[in-house]
């Protein structure tokens, strides 16, 4: 019985970390083309450091996916106040990547940059 309960257990966590590893591989194409703009765009200003950039990049290429759902279900103040909530998300995590220095000018130029989006007045 404990012999199942084991194999069991090492048969679901071998598919979770499958399916973790496929929803890395699966990213668009054109998220990654998307990612990999950003990304040289702020190694340029930050002066990332080769680490930093593939951790940044890979960062940026996630939260593009959120930000595309978001524009995806919602419109107007409600689709702008959610896409604060990931850009400060994402800000978050990109404080993990950077120097204090880098994630103090990073915060600056991220808004001319990154734009949350336009609304149209209805």
């Amino acid at each position: 019985m404990k012999k199942l309960i084991l194999l069991l257990t090492f048969a679901v966590l071998g598919l979770t970390a499958q399916a973790q590893i496929q929803y890395i591989e699966e990213k668009p194409q054109y998220i990654e083309k998307q990612a990999d703009s950003l990304t040289k765009i702020y190694t340029k200003k930050l002066g990332l450091t080769p680490k930093q950039d593939l951790l940044f990049k890979s960062n940026v290429a996630d939260y593009l996916i959120k930000r595309e759902e978001i524009k995806k279900n919602y419109k107007g103040k409600k689709m702008l106040d959610q896409l604060y909530i990931v850009s400060k998300e994402e800000s978050g995590s990109m404080s993990e990547v950077l120097t204090e220095y880098q994630f103090e000018l990073y915060e600056k130029i991220k808004p001319s940059i990154q734009p949350l989006a336009k609304v149209d007045q209805d």
